[in-house]
């Protein structure tokens, strides 16, 4: 599921599918002292879409977790209009989860002071 880059430290709303469903992401960043590169940083985009898949398989069991790089909080909230959204993907009709799923990203308290470029 490679995913287009993020826009870190901006916040953005993404939908993805996976099989029949669709999920309403919204990623969220605190404050990072120094704004990380995820155009440079591999590892980091791969711990995001990492983390996506550890949301979408406990979504009934949700709890803040950790990568290399960051801390993830994972919240759900009502999605309020989800009944007049419609998706479709090659002729199949898609069924939206009735959830917005929100990650709240904060880089580890140990990587903090660790400049960016030094972050690998």
């Amino acid at each position: 599921m490679p995913l287009k880059p993020f826009a870190c430290p901006l916040p953005e709303t993404r939908f993805l599918h996976a099989g029949r469903r669709v999920y309403k992401f919204k990623i969220r960043y605190g404050h990072f002292s120094s704004t990380p590169d995820f155009n440079n940083m591999e590892n980091a985009v791969k711990e995001l879409e990492e983390a996506i898949r550890v949301i979408l398989g406990n979504l009934d069991d949700l709890r803040p977790f950790s990568t290399d790089h960051f801390t993830i909080f994972p919240y759900l909230s009502k999605w309020e209009r989800v009944s007049k959204m419609r998706f479709k993907h090659e002729n199949v009709h898609l069924v939206p989860y009735p959830y917005i799923c929100t990650m709240y990203l904060e880089l580890n308290s140990f990587r903090q002071n660790i400049p960016c470029s030094d972050r690998l």
